[in-house]
Protein backbone atom coordinates (compact mmCIF):
# COMPACT_ATOMS: atom_id res chain seq x y z
CA UNK A 1 0.00 0.00 0.00
CA UNK A 2 1.57 3.59 -0.80
CA UNK A 3 1.91 6.30 1.44
CA UNK A 4 -0.84 8.12 0.28
CA UNK A 5 -3.36 5.49 0.05
CA UNK A 6 -2.40 4.57 3.71
CA UNK A 7 -2.75 8.22 4.68
CA UNK A 8 -5.98 8.37 3.17
CA UNK A 9 -7.19 5.41 5.20
CA UNK A 10 -5.86 6.60 8.08
CA UNK A 11 -7.83 9.84 7.66
CA UNK A 12 -11.04 8.08 6.74
CA UNK A 13 -10.86 6.11 9.98
CA UNK A 14 -10.08 8.92 11.63
CA UNK A 15 -12.63 10.80 10.85
CA UNK A 16 -15.21 8.08 11.00
CA UNK A 17 -14.87 7.95 14.65
CA UNK A 18 -14.61 11.53 15.31
CA UNK A 19 -17.89 11.67 13.78
CA UNK A 20 -19.26 8.87 15.67
CA UNK A 21 -18.18 10.26 18.76
CA UNK A 22 -19.57 13.33 17.84
CA UNK A 23 -23.19 12.17 17.44
CA UNK A 24 -22.32 10.50 20.70
CA UNK A 25 -22.02 13.53 22.42
CA UNK A 26 -24.88 15.06 20.77
CA UNK A 27 -26.66 12.39 21.62
CA UNK A 28 -26.62 12.29 24.94
CA UNK A 29 -26.78 15.54 25.75
CA UNK A 30 -30.40 15.64 23.57
CA UNK A 31 -31.34 12.42 25.81
CA UNK A 32 -30.47 14.62 28.50
CA UNK A 33 -32.96 17.44 28.06
CA UNK A 34 -35.73 14.96 27.03
CA UNK A 35 -38.60 13.77 29.27
CA UNK A 36 -38.96 10.85 26.84
CA UNK A 37 -35.46 9.45 26.43
CA UNK A 38 -36.50 6.11 24.49
CA UNK A 39 -36.30 6.49 20.49
CA UNK A 40 -39.37 4.03 20.29
CA UNK A 41 -41.17 4.24 16.24
CA UNK A 42 -43.42 7.48 15.87
CA UNK A 43 -44.52 8.84 13.03
CA UNK A 44 -43.25 12.27 12.91
CA UNK A 45 -44.38 15.09 11.07
CA UNK A 46 -43.54 16.28 7.72
CA UNK A 47 -44.83 19.24 6.91
CA UNK A 48 -45.46 21.48 10.06
CA UNK A 49 -45.16 20.99 13.62
CA UNK A 50 -46.42 22.66 16.37
CA UNK A 51 -44.47 23.13 19.61
CA UNK A 52 -45.24 25.16 22.88
CA UNK A 53 -42.51 27.06 24.38
CA UNK A 54 -43.06 28.02 28.19
CA UNK A 55 -40.60 29.48 30.03
CA UNK A 56 -41.55 29.28 33.33
CA UNK A 57 -41.37 31.62 36.70
CA UNK A 58 -42.24 31.17 40.42
CA UNK A 59 -44.36 28.05 38.79
CA UNK A 60 -46.36 30.10 36.51
CA UNK A 61 -45.63 29.60 32.75
CA UNK A 62 -44.68 33.35 32.74
CA UNK A 63 -43.84 33.47 28.61
CA UNK A 64 -45.82 31.78 26.16
CA UNK A 65 -45.31 30.85 22.79
CA UNK A 66 -46.78 28.72 20.11
CA UNK A 67 -44.08 28.00 17.36
CA UNK A 68 -45.75 26.64 14.10
CA UNK A 69 -43.05 25.61 11.94
CA UNK A 70 -43.82 24.92 7.78
CA UNK A 71 -40.84 22.42 7.12
CA UNK A 72 -41.84 22.69 3.42
CA UNK A 73 -41.81 26.51 3.16
CA UNK A 74 -38.63 26.78 5.98
CA UNK A 75 -40.94 28.99 7.73
CA UNK A 76 -42.02 29.58 11.17
CA UNK A 77 -44.52 31.40 12.80
CA UNK A 78 -44.72 32.35 16.44
CA UNK A 79 -47.76 33.19 18.33
CA UNK A 80 -47.13 34.89 21.63
CA UNK A 81 -50.32 34.06 23.98
CA UNK A 82 -50.51 37.25 26.82
CA UNK A 83 -49.76 35.29 30.48
CA UNK A 84 -53.35 37.34 31.42
CA UNK A 85 -55.70 35.79 29.15
CA UNK A 86 -58.87 34.59 30.43
CA UNK A 87 -58.90 30.63 30.51
CA UNK A 88 -61.84 29.66 33.25
CA UNK A 89 -61.60 26.32 33.76
CA UNK A 90 -63.96 24.05 35.65
CA UNK A 91 -63.24 23.59 39.29
CA UNK A 92 -61.24 26.62 39.39
CA UNK A 93 -62.69 29.61 40.74
CA UNK A 94 -60.72 32.14 42.12
CA UNK A 95 -59.52 34.93 39.53
CA UNK A 96 -56.57 34.01 39.61
CA UNK A 97 -56.99 31.01 38.62
CA UNK A 98 -58.61 32.28 35.20
CA UNK A 99 -55.69 33.24 33.63
CA UNK A 100 -54.17 30.62 31.28
CA UNK A 101 -50.60 30.57 33.05
CA UNK A 102 -52.56 29.34 36.81
CA UNK A 103 -52.96 26.03 33.98
CA UNK A 104 -49.61 25.16 34.09
CA UNK A 105 -48.81 25.83 38.12
CA UNK A 106 -52.09 22.97 38.91
CA UNK A 107 -51.56 21.15 35.49
CA UNK A 108 -48.08 21.06 34.53
CA UNK A 109 -47.20 21.62 30.46
CA UNK A 110 -49.64 18.82 29.59
CA UNK A 111 -52.25 21.59 31.18
CA UNK A 112 -50.81 24.12 29.25
CA UNK A 113 -51.01 22.11 26.03
CA UNK A 114 -54.80 21.66 26.63
CA UNK A 115 -55.03 25.40 27.73
CA UNK A 116 -53.57 26.76 24.31
CA UNK A 117 -55.25 23.76 21.96
CA UNK A 118 -58.53 24.91 23.60
CA UNK A 119 -57.50 28.62 22.84
CA UNK A 120 -56.34 28.43 19.15
CA UNK A 121 -57.69 25.40 18.00
CA UNK A 122 -54.53 23.78 17.32
CA UNK A 123 -53.08 20.17 17.81
CA UNK A 124 -49.46 21.14 19.67
CA UNK A 125 -46.98 18.47 19.11
CA UNK A 126 -44.28 18.96 21.27
CA UNK A 127 -43.49 21.58 24.24
CA UNK A 128 -39.63 23.00 25.40
CA UNK A 129 -40.17 24.08 28.61
CA UNK A 130 -36.79 26.72 30.14
CA UNK A 131 -36.43 28.90 33.14
CA UNK A 132 -34.77 32.28 33.20
CA UNK A 133 -31.75 30.57 34.47
CA UNK A 134 -31.42 29.04 30.77
CA UNK A 135 -32.23 32.94 28.90
CA UNK A 136 -29.04 34.04 31.12
CA UNK A 137 -26.83 31.73 30.18
CA UNK A 138 -27.49 31.02 26.83
CA UNK A 139 -27.62 34.76 26.04
CA UNK A 140 -23.92 34.98 27.92
CA UNK A 141 -23.03 31.59 25.91
CA UNK A 142 -23.78 33.67 22.37
CA UNK A 143 -21.52 36.25 23.62
CA UNK A 144 -24.65 38.67 24.53
CA UNK A 145 -27.54 40.59 22.97
CA UNK A 146 -27.68 44.13 22.90
CA UNK A 147 -30.95 45.27 23.58
CA UNK A 148 -31.85 49.21 23.71
CA UNK A 149 -34.08 49.91 26.42
CA UNK A 150 -37.16 51.52 25.32
CA UNK A 151 -38.62 53.16 29.00
CA UNK A 152 -37.08 54.68 32.10
CA UNK A 153 -37.46 50.80 34.36
CA UNK A 154 -37.82 51.20 38.15
CA UNK A 155 -39.01 48.06 39.46
CA UNK A 156 -38.05 46.02 43.19
CA UNK A 157 -39.24 43.29 44.26
CA UNK A 158 -37.04 41.91 47.32
CA UNK A 159 -39.55 38.63 47.48
CA UNK A 160 -37.98 37.72 44.35
CA UNK A 161 -34.53 39.32 44.47
CA UNK A 162 -35.62 41.56 41.41
CA UNK A 163 -34.04 44.64 40.67
CA UNK A 164 -34.29 46.19 37.59
CA UNK A 165 -33.38 50.04 37.37
CA UNK A 166 -32.85 51.25 33.84
CA UNK A 167 -32.78 54.02 31.58
CA UNK A 168 -34.34 54.95 28.11
CA UNK A 169 -31.88 54.61 25.31
CA UNK A 170 -29.21 52.36 27.26
CA UNK A 171 -28.16 49.46 25.76
CA UNK A 172 -27.73 46.09 28.02
CA UNK A 173 -26.12 42.83 26.74
CA UNK A 174 -25.23 40.55 28.73
CA UNK A 175 -27.78 37.53 30.07
CA UNK A 176 -28.57 38.79 33.68
CA UNK A 177 -30.02 41.95 31.86
CA UNK A 178 -31.99 40.45 29.16
CA UNK A 179 -33.66 38.69 31.67
CA UNK A 180 -34.76 42.04 33.56
CA UNK A 181 -35.78 43.25 30.25
CA UNK A 182 -38.05 40.26 29.32
CA UNK A 183 -39.43 40.51 32.89
CA UNK A 184 -40.12 44.35 33.67
CA UNK A 185 -43.72 45.09 32.95
CA UNK A 186 -44.17 48.23 35.26
CA UNK A 187 -42.50 50.24 37.96
CA UNK A 188 -43.13 50.41 41.38
CA UNK A 189 -44.05 54.31 41.26
CA UNK A 190 -46.07 53.85 38.15
CA UNK A 191 -45.50 54.23 34.60
CA UNK A 192 -44.76 51.21 32.13
CA UNK A 193 -45.74 49.78 28.96
CA UNK A 194 -48.77 51.75 27.10
CA UNK A 195 -50.24 48.93 26.26
CA UNK A 196 -49.69 46.72 29.15
CA UNK A 197 -48.22 43.14 28.61
CA UNK A 198 -48.81 43.75 25.00
CA UNK A 199 -45.48 45.58 25.33
CA UNK A 200 -44.05 43.32 27.66
CA UNK A 201 -44.86 40.61 24.77
CA UNK A 202 -42.93 42.80 21.91
CA UNK A 203 -40.28 43.34 24.35
CA UNK A 204 -39.89 39.13 24.39
CA UNK A 205 -40.43 38.65 20.28
CA UNK A 206 -37.74 41.09 20.06
CA UNK A 207 -35.45 39.23 21.96
CA UNK A 208 -35.75 36.11 20.85
CA UNK A 209 -35.85 36.95 16.99
CA UNK A 210 -32.14 38.20 17.28
CA UNK A 211 -31.29 34.95 19.82
CA UNK A 212 -32.56 33.02 16.87
CA UNK A 213 -30.51 35.09 13.93
CA UNK A 214 -27.38 34.98 15.99
CA UNK A 215 -27.89 31.16 16.43
CA UNK A 216 -28.81 30.88 13.19
CA UNK A 217 -26.26 33.14 11.50
CA UNK A 218 -23.21 31.95 13.54
CA UNK A 219 -20.88 28.63 13.75
CA UNK A 220 -24.23 26.06 14.62
CA UNK A 221 -21.29 23.80 16.48
CA UNK A 222 -19.80 26.16 18.01
CA UNK A 223 -23.02 27.66 19.55
CA UNK A 224 -24.03 23.77 20.53
CA UNK A 225 -20.29 23.40 21.92
CA UNK A 226 -21.18 26.49 24.09
CA UNK A 227 -24.87 25.76 25.25
CA UNK A 228 -25.19 22.37 25.91
CA UNK A 229 -24.61 23.00 29.35
CA UNK A 230 -26.98 25.35 30.16
CA UNK A 231 -29.29 23.89 28.23
CA UNK A 232 -28.72 20.82 30.28
CA UNK A 233 -29.49 22.50 33.33
CA UNK A 234 -32.66 24.43 32.41
CA UNK A 235 -34.68 23.48 29.27
CA UNK A 236 -36.72 19.95 29.25
CA UNK A 237 -38.76 18.83 26.38
CA UNK A 238 -40.95 16.20 25.01
CA UNK A 239 -39.25 15.38 21.97
CA UNK A 240 -36.81 12.46 21.77
CA UNK A 241 -33.51 13.07 20.99
CA UNK A 242 -34.31 11.14 17.45
CA UNK A 243 -36.98 13.75 16.89
CA UNK A 244 -34.56 16.89 17.76
CA UNK A 245 -32.04 15.82 15.52
CA UNK A 246 -34.53 15.04 12.82
CA UNK A 247 -36.29 19.10 13.29
CA UNK A 248 -32.66 20.17 13.68
CA UNK A 249 -31.56 18.94 10.20
CA UNK A 250 -34.79 20.33 8.53
CA UNK A 251 -34.73 23.90 10.01
CA UNK A 252 -30.77 24.38 8.75
CA UNK A 253 -32.18 26.72 5.95
CA UNK A 254 -34.28 28.54 7.65
CA UNK A 255 -33.11 32.50 7.75
CA UNK A 256 -34.46 35.21 9.92
CA UNK A 257 -36.82 36.63 6.96
CA UNK A 258 -38.71 33.86 7.06
CA UNK A 259 -39.30 34.22 11.18
CA UNK A 260 -42.70 35.94 11.99
CA UNK A 261 -44.23 36.90 15.20
CA UNK A 262 -47.74 37.67 16.11
CA UNK A 263 -49.55 38.49 19.36
CA UNK A 264 -53.01 36.79 19.58
CA UNK A 265 -55.83 39.18 18.96
CA UNK A 266 -57.70 40.96 22.03
CA UNK A 267 -58.19 43.17 24.36
CA UNK A 268 -57.36 43.66 28.27
CA UNK A 269 -60.13 43.66 30.34
CA UNK A 270 -61.13 44.16 34.30
CA UNK A 271 -63.08 41.06 35.67
CA UNK A 272 -63.27 40.16 39.17
CA UNK A 273 -61.53 42.61 40.53
CA UNK A 274 -58.32 40.87 38.08
CA UNK A 275 -56.71 42.57 34.68
CA UNK A 276 -57.51 40.28 32.02
CA UNK A 277 -56.45 39.93 27.92
CA UNK A 278 -59.88 38.46 26.34
CA UNK A 279 -59.40 36.97 22.75
CA UNK A 280 -61.15 38.06 19.89
CA UNK A 281 -61.88 34.46 19.02
CA UNK A 282 -63.14 35.39 15.34
CA UNK A 283 -59.78 37.14 14.15
CA UNK A 284 -57.68 34.70 15.97
CA UNK A 285 -59.44 31.72 13.58
CA UNK A 286 -58.92 34.05 10.92
CA UNK A 287 -55.49 34.93 11.49
CA UNK A 288 -54.38 30.87 12.57
CA UNK A 289 -56.43 30.29 9.39
CA UNK A 290 -54.23 32.20 7.10
CA UNK A 291 -50.56 30.94 8.47
CA UNK A 292 -51.84 27.40 8.70
CA UNK A 293 -53.59 27.63 5.03
CA UNK A 294 -51.98 25.35 2.24
CA UNK A 295 -50.70 26.72 -1.10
Amino acid sequence: MSKKKKFLKIFLISFAVALASLYGVLYLFLNSISIKPTDGVSQMPDKRVNVLVIGVAKNLSDTIMMASYDMEKDKVDIFSIPRDTYYPRKGYNHAAQKKVNAAYGSSGAEGLIKAVEDITKVDIDYYVQFDYEAVKAVVDGLGGLKVEVPNDMNYDDPADDLHIHFKKGQVVKNGEDIVKLLRWRKNNKGGGYKEGDLGRIKMQQQIVKLGMEKVINGNIVANFLKLQSPITKYVKTSMTPKEMMYFANKAKDINSENIFFHTVPGNPKTMEGLSFFVINKDKLKEEIGLVMAEE
